[in-house]
């Protein structure tokens, strides 16, 4: 990957036509949105906009033939890279996310969705769905489905720009960035207020719980990558971990919730920075 980045950033051109390539490509428009991100990151937004527009137009083919709603995540992530460039606050970009991650999901809804399932009925109709499992209920699936990819993929990928951005010009630069990802008092409040509101009006707006708690994941995954690294634990413990992660999701998905909420309200760091020291 950083490879793959270094010959991107030679010019302007080699931007251009890696993002352009990579968003014809099948399964590559991942790599687009890195670069994207990675060139507004480094150069600014204007340079990082002549590389979106390009990439826009076999995005934009894609939603309007399929449906595909990898466009809005590419204006996502541009949004997001331009916004960490200016303000370089995680927390900010994290809330930003959720915010538009949820209007592209109503974005999608209204505008996409019936492309989206008219391409793809063919595969749902092999799904074993519940004989109850309604058309509307169908929709709001993939809806909640797709806001929470953009979300999630989004951030992964902003992520991956700026190791690559480290990577290139900041060695080690990214470690200790990513390190210090946390949600202060009033984030998490207001984080934890949503999250109460969309659990009571279920009907409503419960559908947008898991974006929500997007933030305090980063911010709790953040800090178990802090804790290690103070302990100088090796790389098998976190292979682990993430294993773990995987496999018991139900159990320590809220867990990190948690953690987040947690963290946010003790700034957990600085409590255990001089127990370290001891």
């Amino acid at each position: 990957m950083q490879a793959i980045a270094e010959f991107a950033m030679r010019s302007r051109t080699h931007a251009i036509g890696t993002s352009l390539l990579a968003g014809i490509l099948p399964l590559l428009g991942w790599l687009s949105l890195v670069i994207v991100a990675l060139v507004c990151l480094r150069q600014g937004v204007m340079a990082g906009s002549i590389v979106l527009l390009w990439t826009i137009l076999p995005f934009s083919v894609q939603t309007y033939m399929f449906g595909d709603p990898n466009l809005f995540s590419l204006i996502g992530i541009f949004c997001l890279a331009g916004l960490l460039r200016i303000k370089p606050s995680w927390e900010v970009v994290l809330m930003v996310a959720v915010v538009y991650s949820i209007c592209a999901g109503l974005i999608f809804e209204w505008q996409v969705l019936e492309k989206f399932l008219g391409v793809y009925s063919v595969y749902f109709d092999r799904l074993q769905m519940p004989e109850a499992f309604t058309s509307r209920e169908l929709e709001m699936l993939v809806v909640n489905s797709v806001v929470m990819l953009i979300a999630f993929g989004m951030i992964a990928m902003l992520f991956l720009a700026r190791w690559c951005q480290a990577a290139l010009y900041n060695p080690g630069g990214f470690r200790k960035e990513f390190h210090q990802i946390r949600l202060s008092q009033t984030a998490g409040a207001i984080l934890l207020l949503a999250l109460i509101i969309s659990y009571g009006i279920d009907d409503l707006l419960g559908r947008w719980l898991p974006v929500l708690t997007l933030p305090l994941v980063i911010a709790a995954l953040s800090l178990v990558h802090f804790l290690m690294a103070a302990k100088q634990l090796s790389n098998r413990w976190l292979v682990a971990f993430y294993l773990t992660l995987l496999l018991f999701g139900q159990i320590f998905y809220p867990l990190l919730i948690f953690l987040g909420l947690l963290d946010s309200a003790l700034n957990l760091r600085t409590r255990l920075q001089p127990i370290q020291r001891d």
